[in-house]
């Protein structure tokens, strides 16, 4: 099953066939949905995959989509070690912040944690700097 991207919280569809669309960030549900329109102009929230989606449906439709996902989870780095990407993933270890503190940690990065997830398989973010990996 494919989704059909888009930047508007109302045009997340169920479609298929898609094509390959590698810009799309795919945001785990332990992140809120406004980090979508915040960092990207196509993005899909995992609420949008499955009422409670899970990690194996996750990381299911990334990979078969290319799709990045970013996360707080370290489900989907250890996924990483397993299976290999894609996906790719941004891995958030920035600890508990109130959601506006997030939101504003990440779009000052932003540009920086962009580069490095296009030539990097993980990127992860922790307060004063970022460590990327390849497997």
């Amino acid at each position: 099953m494919c989704w059909r991207v888009s930047n508007t919280r109302s045009a997340w569809v169920k479609s298929t066939p898609l094509s390959w669309h590698p810009d799309v960030l795919l945001i785990d549900e332990n992140l809120p949905y406004q980090l979508g329109p915040t960092l990207s102009e196509t993005y899909v929230h995992a609420s949008r995959i499955a009422d409670q989606a899970t990690d194996s449906q996750l990381w299911t439709v990334a990979r078969e989509n290319n799709w990045v996902v970013i996360t707080k989870d370290t489900d989907f780095f250890d996924r990483l070690l397993l299976y290999g990407p894609p996906p790719r993933v941004i891995w958030v270890r920035l600890g508990n912040l109130r959601r506006k503190d997030l939101l504003q940690d990440l779009s000052k990065r932003w540009m920086q944690i962009q580069e490095a997830i296009q030539q990097h398989h993980l990127v992860q973010i922790f307060p004063h700097h970022l460590e990327i990996m390849d497997f």
